[in-house]
């Protein structure tokens, strides 16, 4: 029932008071986050949409086919988040956000709920350098936290190019004892009718609980993405 009133809510609010509706169909060969492949190192199909608000407030949906499993009883194979957030702009240069995520995992198996929600806070400066601070107060329903910090930049390139790379820490010590620290450089390509991005992940270490050798050794992600 909450993912229909989160559509719902999406879909039709643009035509009463949105100030802009974005929605985007992607296509990636491995769907890597904070440089762990989520979908075992194969293809992935996304769908995701925004609504923003002349006041600063937006809210959207997105979700993916992953492939998670964590032993013989556990399996993700869905992910989707819900999320609503608040972006003032500072001055011409500098945007700050704050919103919430919902992440969850329909369908999911075994004993552990991987369902929980992480806060995050944003600065954007030119639409070029981000920094991006995230914190969950209860990781998978473990009751304990995590927090993850990355900096991310963009440089324009020539004929629609652009390259852009980042680095973050995810410190998942309450939960496993360590944390992990991952990084990525890649080129982008935006056309008439879609955005394709060549993109290089790797991680310093796996985390149990979080990642296994596999799906954190380094790799590389090609990533059309089709907005409408």
């Amino acid at each position: 029932m909450k993912y229909f009133v989160m559509l719902v809510a999406l879909f039709a609010l643009p035509a009463a008071i949105a100030a802009e509706f974005s929605g985007y169909l992607v296509l990636t060969s491995d769907y890597v986050k904070r440089g762990v492949s989520q979908s075992d190192s194969d293809a992935a199909l996304q769908l995701g949409g925004d609504v923003f608000f002349d006041s600063g407030w937006f809210l959207g949906a997105w979700g993916s086919t992953i492939d998670i499993s964590s032993g013989p009883t556990r399996h993700r194979d869905r992910e989707v988040n819900l999320y609503v957030g608040y972006a003032y702009d500072v001055s011409d240069l500098w945007r700050v956000s704050a919103y919430a995520v919902s992440y969850e995992y329909p369908r999911q198996t075994g004993s552990v709920n991987y369902d929980h929600v992480e806060y995050s806070i944003t600065a954007n400066f030119d639409d070029r350098i981000w920094v991006d601070y995230s914190h969950s107060p209860d990781l998978y329903n473990t009751k304990r936290s995590s927090d993850n910090l990355e900096l991310f930049a963009e440089l324009p390139l020539r004929n629609n190019w652009s390259i852009g790379f980042g680095a973050g820490y995810y410190d998942v010590s309450d939960l496993v004892g360590i944390g992990y620290g991952y990084w990525q450089l890649g080129i982008t390509g935006s056309f008439k009718y879609a955005d394709i991005d060549f993109r290089y992940h790797d991680t310093n270490r796996s985390v149990p609980f979080i990642s296994t050798d596999d799906r954190s050794r380094a790799r590389v992600a090609v990533t059309i993405e089709i907005p409408f």
